[in-house]
């Protein structure tokens, strides 16, 4: 019979397959984890502040190259004895003052403490700029964590719940071959224990999923009452799919490193700060000059009297220029300076210190990534090599107990060491995944990978 399409049905279709696309775009992978988190992360918004800072220091040390220009203006009011500014004598009058005056001051010499603060100023700002840096990324790669140990604990509960399924699928052909007189009562208990032992730890490890999720949320500042969908394809790679090909060295990473970590870069950056310190600490012993000009004027009357001139008149009248070098001589400053300077020197030593410290501190963070990586790809091979065989294996002795050829005992064995290298297989692939990430990171490429 033919059937008539309304217009109803079309739309209901498509309203189903944008519901379905809707859908799917709400799962997150883990560079959308990383990227939200770090958007939202409050340390590296109080970071974002501090560089902030940084600048407006930068700021304040080129001003101090620009002259500075003050003003002022007086009234005053004199009752009784005071000096008349016509003829500068005392006089018993009630007399009014009015005075203006505009003075501007540069520094010619300070010991180079001028630029010496500019430069100063430039490496903070560098500092600052890389402790932003450095912020977002250890909330990437604290993001990164727990979403691989989020994705694990899906994994093991995935397999838990298959192998649940097994046990009850394997319960119910015993109580059946029982039935029969194929098996005994020992071989139903049996059975009835591994199956009560799958679903205890299907429970468990559900549990462990459900933290990691929280944790997740929490290292995100998501909100823990929303539902977050983690994008499980990496679950479904062969541990070959994801081999990426890597020749470089530990020594050539480092290399790398130097150049890019946000880390090292703080600690060169302070150490540079400490030298400009240490050059500024000079100036509090030689001389500073200082260039100065300024104009007044004024206006005077007397109280109670007439005939002065009038405000213009006078204020044409008294208006004067002046200009000047000044030289400040420091010669005994209780031994303030000697100290500044060696506390200086200091400083200084002690940032070097902490920069070698900081490079040998990489160097040993490089190479340990570089050795997991290679480890945890020669792991994931063989791992997978080994599921193949324990699959076969346990499928093989499942069918002969199935034939009467094996007893429970074997079966349950066989899926032990099953379960035991997919966990293992899950873990050590996506602990690969983490560290060629952490490696490429060291290489100076960006922690969150976006799509072109």
């Amino acid at each position: 019979m033919k059937r008539n399409i309304t217009i109803k049905e079309p739309l209901l279709l498509l309203a189903c397959l944008c519901s379905l696309n809707l859908t799917a775009q709400e799962v997150w992978n883990v560079d959308r984890c990383m990227a939200y988190a770090v958007d939202h992360n409050r340390t590296v918004k109080q970071r974002n502040l501090e560089a902030d800072n940084y600048r407006l220091e930068r700021m304040k040390a080129i001003g101090q190259f620009l002259p500075g220009v003050s003003g002022g203006v007086s009234a005053q009011y004199n009752f009784g004895r005071s000096v008349d500014p016509e003829t500068n004598t005392y006089k018993s009058e009630s007399t009014f003052n009015n005075g203006y005056s505009m003075e501007a001051s540069i520094s010619i010499f300070r010991g180079g403490s001028l630029i010496n603060q500019v430069r100063k100023s430039k490496a903070n700002l560098l500092l600052g700029k890389a402790a932003l840096q450095e912020a977002r990324d250890n909330t990437a790669l604290e993001t990164f964590q727990a979403y691989i140990d989020a994705l694990y604990y899906y994994g093991t509960t995935r397999l838990a719940r298959q192998k649940l399924a097994e046990s009850d699928s394997l319960l119910y052909k015993t109580h059946r071959q029982e039935e029969l007189g194929l098996k005994g009562m020992a071989d139903v208990a049996q059975m009835e224990a591994q199956q009560a032992t799958d679903a205890y730890n299907l429970t468990h490890q559900h549990n462990l999923y459900e933290t990691a999720m929280l944790t997740l949320k929490q290292k995100m500042n998501f909100p823990s009452e929303d539902s977050l969908i983690l994008d499980t394809c990496l679950l479904e790679q062969s541990a070959f799919d994801q081999i990426q090909l890597a020749t470089e060295q530990a020594e050539e990473v480092f290399r790398l490193a130097l150049t890019y970590n946000p880390t090292l870069k703080q600690a060169e950056m302070q150490k540079y700060a400490a030298k400009m310190d240490r050059k500024i600490s000079w100036s509090s012993v030689v001389p500073s000059i200082t260039f100065y000009g300024g104009i007044s004027s004024s206006y005077y009357k007397e109280l109670h009297k007439t005939g002065y001139p009038q405000f213009s008149t006078q204020f044409e009248n008294n208006f004067g220029s002046y200009f000047g070098i000044s030289m400040s001589i420091p010669i005994f400053n209780r031994l303030s300076g000697i100290a500044n300077m060696r506390q200086a020197r200091n400083n200084y030593r002690i940032a070097t210190e902490q920069y070698e410290a900081q490079k040998e501190e990489l160097q040993k963070l490089v190479q340990q990534a570089v050795q997991d990586r290679e480890g945890y790809l020669k792991e994931s091979i063989q791992m997978e090599k080994k599921v193949a065989s324990d699959s076969l294996a346990y499928h093989v002795t499942r069918r002969k107990y199935e034939e009467g050829l094996m007893t429970s005992l074997d079966v349950q064995n066989n899926a032990a060491t099953l379960l035991e290298s997919q966990t293992g297989l899950l873990q050590s692939k996506l602990t690969y995944l983490m560290k060629c990430r952490l490696v490429d990171y060291y290489k100076g490429q960006d922690i969150i990978r976006t799509k072109e």
